[in-house]
């Protein structure tokens, strides 16, 4: 009898383990199942579009083609509460999902490709937005608002303004941590008019073509 025991929470105890050893495996170490991620991202797309173009608006943003570690990053945040937001928990089925569900949903996520014309806002000067990028933004989110994976920050640059404006608004009222600092205090003495050229500069790189570049920081002495 006591065999039998022994023998029945071995059997009971060891998927148990199993589990645990698999939800180990670091994200960077798997491999993305495309093909799954297709299938997940089918909810997604009720709100973010079937080519995850987003809404125009920005009441949704456009997911389509953002870096895997970022879209990674943001799922993570999403289903552990860091970002709050519970149609991505319930709709998007991040509640249940596992690490490799959310790898290969990032992975085909990334991997969409889709040419939108995202107007920047009506009132904004260009010229002054750019020097405000350069001042603030440019380090880490690249020159021509490509990214950085050194960085780990996405892209701004096709990306609706409106919603780029609420993230903002979010960094400020310390909803949304900025850069990983919960300290960051970059756009506390910015005022409204100044953001908006910030985002009309970032609006007029839209049709631009540089992949991520690590090295740029020196660059655009102009």
């Amino acid at each position: 009898m006591r065999l039998t025991r022994l023998l029945l929470a071995a059997l009971l105890t060891a998927p148990l383990g199993l589990h645990a050893a698999s939800d180990d495996t670091d994200e960077g170490d798997r491999e993305p199942d495309i093909a799954a991620g297709e299938v997940m991202f089918r909810q997604c797309a009720l709100c973010h579009g079937q080519r995850g173009q987003g809404i125009l608006g920005g009441k949704y943003p456009r997911i389509a083609g953002m870096p895997e570690y970022y879209l990674l990053n943001a799922l993570t945040d999403y289903q552990e509460g860091e970002r709050g937001y519970d149609a991505m928990l319930v709709v998007g089925g991040l509640r249940t999902a596992e690490k490799q569900d959310l790898v290969n949903l990032a992975a085909y996520i990334s991997d969409l490709d889709v040419e939108i014309d995202v107007p920047g806002p009506e009132e904004g000067d260009v010229r002054s937005g750019k020097r405000l990028y350069k001042g603030d933004c440019k380090t880490c989110h690249g020159r021509k608002g490509q990214g950085k994976t050194r960085k780990e920050s996405p892209p701004l640059r096709g990306q609706y303004h409106e919603y780029l404006m609420r993230q903002i608004v979010m960094f400020k009222d310390k909803e949304r941590i900025h850069a990983d600092d919960p300290e960051d205090e970059t756009f506390v003495d910015y005022e409204d008019e100044e953001l908006v050229d910030i985002l009309a500069f970032v609006a007029s790189l839209d049709d631009e073509s540089d992949d991520d570049d690590d090295d740029d920081d020196d660059d655009d002495k102009d």
